[in-house]
């Protein structure tokens, strides 16, 4: 089973006798409930909007100063880099951010264990926050992809579309795996820890080569950075937009080390969220 199972739905028969059937598949009605949920914390929480609009708009802004100030001084190159950065790793960011800080707003307001007396899965839960920081991530990105054309003369675009969305698929998975290992270490250590929901992700920015090419770093730098699967995808963006080529062989590198860390971030999830419930850390998270 792909993440961890729940109650089953006690259905009865025309007979009286109940009939078991577990969850095998997602269901799409629960899914959306979840978005809705979602939904309406973005749009009456003050703190979702500033970590997910405002303060990445503002790095947007200040890198795209920057550009400016490097085309000025013949290092338009350098400037551009920066700036795509800058606008793609808001796609980690918000995706990374609404699948943890999605289950701590439940956490917070004691509603955890109320949703999963609902039949609703793990699995279920989790789609819905990771298709909610999608949905986010595009919006974010489209405001921003028009915010640098218009003040600071870069289209994001320019890296190409099949590229950019080879991007996407390769920063969405990555933000999904930074979730839920870091969900799975929330369910299990508690709220002492959910620091690491929004504090992790800066962290691993600077080696990721987001705003520079990889030769930059120190060499024992740089094999942390060859084991992160972000890396690769920004060399592939930064080529792309200077040769407007497709190095398929960047992004099937990043692609794998994604597929790998899924599996290795889904055991781990299963296994503390288990460990959340024989220990009874689960439901004292809301105490």
């Amino acid at each position: 089973m792909f993440f961890c199972r729940l109650p089953e739905i006690k259905y009865i028969n025309r007979r009286g006798n109940p009939l078991w059937l577990p969850f095998k598949n997602m269901n799409i009605q629960r899914i959306k409930a979840i978005l809705l949920q979602e939904f309406y914390i973005t749009i009456h929480s003050l703190e979702v909007f500033m970590d997910i609009f405002l303060f990445p708009m503002v790095n947007i802004v200040i890198f795209g100063f920057l550009d400016l100030y490097l085309v000025g001084n013949h290092a338009s190159r350098i400037g551009q880099y920066a700036l795509l950065g800058i606008l793609l790793w808001e796609i980690i960011w918000i995706t990374e951010y609404s699948v943890c800080v999605g289950s701590l707003w439940n956490i917070w307001f004691r509603n955890l264990t109320n949703l999963f007396i609902a039949p609703l899965q793990v699995k279920e839960l989790l789609a819905a926050h990771t298709l909610s920081g999608i949905i986010k991530s595009i919006l974010m990105l489209v405001i921003s992809g028009v915010l640098s054309v218009f003040v600071f003369h870069f289209n994001l675009l320019d890296i190409g579309i099949v590229p950019l969305v080879l991007v996407f698929i390769n920063f969405s998975i990555f933000a999904f795996i930074l979730g839920i290992f870091m969900l799975g270490l929330i369910f299990r250590y508690g709220t002492k820890v959910q620091a690491l929901a929004w504090g992790l992700v800066p962290l691993i920015q600077p080696l990721s080569a987001a705003f520079f090419p990889i030769q930059v770093l120190p060499l024992p730098l740089q094999f942390f950075a060859y084991i992160l699967p972000p890396t690769f995808t920004f060399e592939a963006a930064r080529e792309s937009l200077t040769n407007h080529t497709i190095n398929w062989q960047l992004f099937g590198i990043s692609f794998a080390e994604n597929i790998v860390y899924c599996v290795i971030a889904i055991i781990f999830f299963n296994y503390m969220f288990k460990m959340s419930k024989n220990t009874g850390q689960f439901a004292r998270n809301e105490a």
